[in-house]
């Protein structure tokens, strides 16, 4: 038995594999070779003396430790035998060799051989799907841990995860999440994301609708009764860098100087100095939630500023809700998002002013 990487060759053995194997949602000739094309993502071929007995597609979540087996398939005449628990091993030892640290996957809810067997290799359910499969079945959500964690974990309050509606509402959506987590009376509605936004916005933005800065984000949690810190590295006008017209350059600035008055005379702990890995360890300790402004270039390569929920951290990775989901993506895919300590710190920061910001919300 051997195991490499697929070839185009492969693809016309793959598609019979795949629809001997599966009644719905089944993988084509063109899904094959995206996937094996993918820089991002790899397909794993079991062959025996020249046939392929199974494939597993795993696709890597780019930035992050986090992968996903997108999908699984053995030939019929080989199942009973182990040949999927070796496969899987085989597709987590791959994952690890990438650097990552959770492999997590789908799967219907009424297969019970395939959850038998994640459960038998270490799988956890972490999550339901309702109404996920073209055939409208459920879909069961499991993740396994393939890399030992170093540290103790360290969380405030389970938060619960929410996806944006919107291409400009990141920020709004993540502080809905850490909202909801310390007061359930916070309802996750596109409504309250739509609220949060208009109370927020810097108004513009490089194109498109504004999305909204720390200020405002810090401000709406405040009106909601919560205690609010900010963490900023700078006192200049914020997310200006990629705007030409003078004219809506100051229309930011106008309004960063509405809100920071509106800050100082609700007397909100601005704290204008560098964060650090010990900033976001003290958040949790005193039962806070981190709202983090990061580049999303190191997660889709887009130069845009972007908001993220933290969940939990220990001594090398930090954890995140990731509130926009993208192609070939779940929501699933975006919930406790681990990144290594080092790759966050590059993460978190947004601009040619290396710009960092926490807005740090406690209950009162």
């Amino acid at each position: 038995m051997k195991y490499r990487a697929a070839k185009n060759s492969d693809i016309p053995a793959l598609v019979a594999l795949e629809n001997s194997s599966f009644d719905s949602d089944q993988l084509s000739e063109r899904n094959f070779k995206y996937f094996i094309d993918l820089s991002h993502g790899e397909i794993l071929v079991q062959e025996v003396e020249g046939e392929v007995y199974g494939y597993g597609v795993i696709l890597f979540h780019k930035g992050t430790a986090l992968a996903r087996l997108y999908s699984l398939a053995v030939s019929k005449k080989s199942r009973g035998k182990g040949l999927g628990k070796k496969l899987l091993h085989k597709l987590e030892q791959l994952a690890k060799d990438k650097g990552c640290t959770y492999l997590r996957l789908e799967v219907k809810a009424s297969n019970a051989k395939a959850i038998s067997l994640y459960k038998k290799s270490g799988y956890r359910k972490f999550a339901l799907k309702k109404d996920y499969y073209q055939d409208h079945e459920d879909a069961e959500c499991f993740e396994k841990l393939i890399r030992k964690l170093s540290g103790k974990l360290i969380k405030g309050p389970k938060v619960p995860y929410y996806e944006q509606t919107t291409d400009f509402t990141c920020g709004p959506a993540s502080l809905l999440m850490a909202m909801n987590a310390l007061n359930k009376k916070i309802k996750l509605s596109r409504e309250n994301e739509i609220q949060l936004w208009r109370e927020a916005t810097t108004i513009f933005m490089t194109s498109g609708h504004g999305g909204c800065g720390p200020h405002g984000l810090a401000l709406a949690a405040h009106r909601r009764g919560f205690k609010v810190e900010l963490y900023l590295n700078t006192s200049a006008p914020l997310f200006i860098e990629g705007v030409r017209s003078e004219h809506k350059k100051e229309i930011i600035q106008l309004v960063q100087n509405d809100f920071e008055k509106q800050i100082k005379k609700e007397k909100i702990d601005v704290f204008k100095d560098e964060y650090d890995w010990d900033t976001i360890r003290e958040i949790f300790a005193y039962g806070g939630i981190p709202v983090l402004l990061i580049s999303a270039y190191r997660l889709t390569e887009s130069k845009a500023p972007h908001w993220i929920t933290l969940t939990a951290m220990e001594s090398e990775f930090v954890y995140f809700h990731d509130p926009e989901v993208n192609e070939n993506q779940t929501s699933v895919d975006n919930m406790n998002v681990p990144v290594r300590r080092d790759e966050f710190e590059l993460m978190a920061k947004f601009g040619s002013r290396q710009l960092k910001s926490i807005v740090a919300i406690y209950p009162h």
